[in-house]
């Protein structure tokens, strides 16, 4: 405790030495008995009702004027039957107790040294933990999230995957553990950038599973709904269970997270209640209705809230996140160009190549290509082409100077010498066709007619033309 004491003191004595007299630095007290107001006996009759309500200036219930706090907004939670005030841009957290005859007693229960540094951060509670998200202070828009810390009784950072920046459109639900941002807005008053000295917009959408502490990508916002927010000149927004309503040129749509649709009122009276109601908002929503709290009658006024008052839009509040593929489709087109070209250079190559060689065995004797037997098979088996008819068994002999050998010799050598060509022919032209090809004789089964593939001719021409 006394641990606790020296830091409020050091606390003070710091903020004193950066003040002037004039604007002398005067704390709130940890305790504040206040007037069990009919909006918080509506507020605890609701047992089922959890949810977060934005005091209008009529409705704060913390009395701090006189104090440095006076200006601050004041906003109430309710969460599991247990209510809480929350200061703005302050993190202090103040917890209502049971209510004795016509008050009620508004306990601190943190003991926050630093403010400041949330101003107009996200407050929410999941599963009795209570958290913020957000927020700016010190020239800078943060995109952190902070659990409040009930040993130490202040805010811890709760370390994050990635970083996102609220653009004034998240949302949480607590059924589903989700802090939904599907716009950002990114903002670093230290940078020279212009831009984001101004706030650069980013239009990814995530949202945050608070079980984790993840972010989750889910898409990047709608075309059709940033053009609408474009058109947008204020910042009131209403809660809803589904999400949050926003008026844009004096008309409400409401953005229904949980199942990524899109409202947008056909009532004109409906918008006016969001219109005239923008100023000192107090308003909350439960089963059907908004409540609004009149601080002056100290009474409520409901409007039935029903969503046959509402158009559902073609488009959603965000679709699919393309750029992804899109840089993924430019890669792929690189590569496939690469090796397009790297196959027509190839082949470029190869063609040179083989006329290289052809130039090359047209220069040199035939001997260095075919042998004088083989070349004169060749020209044998051209002529006959010429002709068109086959070349017979009797003929290939004689050329082949065997035509007294043997039967067996004789089918030996023609069978070397033609391998031996068509092996030569495919290798000097890097195919995969035989030169000399083979057929039955028409008359006689029994014996072979052989023939220059057709294809081939003009090519082994070339080979054989004496220069």
């Amino acid at each position: 405790m006394r641990y606790i004491n020296i830091k409020s003191i050091a606390f003070v004595v710091f903020l004193l030495q950066f003040t002037s007299v004039e604007a002398q630095f005067i704390p709130c007290e940890r305790t504040y008995t206040v007037y069990f107001s009919p909006f918080l006996q509506k507020i605890k009759s609701l047992g089922d009702y959890n949810g977060n309500i934005v005091l209008g200036n009529n409705s704060k219930i913390l009395p701090l004027n006189g104090t440095s706090f006076g200006p601050n907004a004041q906003e109430l939670i309710k969460h599991n039957g247990k209510i809480y005030l929350f200061l703005s841009q302050t993190g202090f957290i103040f917890q209502m107790s049971e209510p004795k005859g016509d008050s009620v007693v508004f306990r601190k229960i943190d003991n926050t040294i630093n403010i400041n540094y949330n101003i107009d951060c996200t407050n929410f509670i999941y599963k009795d933990q209570i958290y913020n998200y957000g927020g700016y202070g010190f020239w800078t828009k943060t995109a952190h999230l902070r659990k409040y810390n009930t040993v130490d009784l202040e805010w811890d950072i709760q370390p994050t995957n990635i970083e996102v920046y609220t653009a004034d459109y998240d949302w949480f639900s607590p059924t589903e553990g989700r802090l939904y941002v599907p716009i950002q807005k990114i903002e670093k008053k230290g940078i020279k950038d212009q831009k984001l000295n101004d706030g650069v917009f980013d239009y990814t959408s995530y949202y945050l599973d608070i079980k984790t502490a993840d972010w989750v990508k889910i898409g990047k916002a709608s075309t059709e709904l940033i053009k609408l927010i474009q058109q947008k000149n204020n910042f009131v927004s209403y809660t809803h269970d589904k999400g949050r309503i926003f008026l844009i040129n004096d008309e409400a749509y409401l953005l229904d997270y949980k199942a990524n649709k899109i409202y947008k009122s056909k009532r004109a009276d409906l918008n006016q209640f969001f219109i005239r109601n923008a100023q000192e908002m107090t308003v909350f929503y439960y089963k059907g209705k908004y409540y609004k709290y009149q601080a002056g009658l100290q009474n409520f006024k409901t409007w039935d809230f029903n969503l046959n008052d509402f158009q559902l839009l073609s488009f959603p509040i965000w679709g699919m996140d393309y750029s992804n593929l899109i840089i993924l489709f430019a890669i792929l087109s690189v590569v496939i160009i690469i090796g397009l070209l790297g196959w027509m250079f190839n082949r470029s190559v190869r063609k040179k190549i083989e006329k290289a060689q052809l130039k090359a065995l047209k220069t040199k004797t035939m001997n260095q290509a075919f042998t004088e037997t083989e070349t004169s098979l060749i020209q044998l088996l051209i002529n006959a082409h010429g002709t068109n008819h086959n070349v017979e068994i009797s003929e290939i002999n004689h050329v082949l100077g065997i035509k007294d050998k043997n039967i067996g010799l004789q089918k030996k050598v023609r069978s070397d010498v033609i391998n031996a060509i068509n092996d030569k022919y495919m290798f000097i032209t890097h195919g995969e066709t035989y030169l000399i090809g083979s057929v039955r004789k028409e008359d006689d089964k029994r014996f072979f007619e052989y023939f220059i593939v057709p294809t081939e001719v003009k090519a082994v021409q070339k080979m054989i033309e004496k220069i």
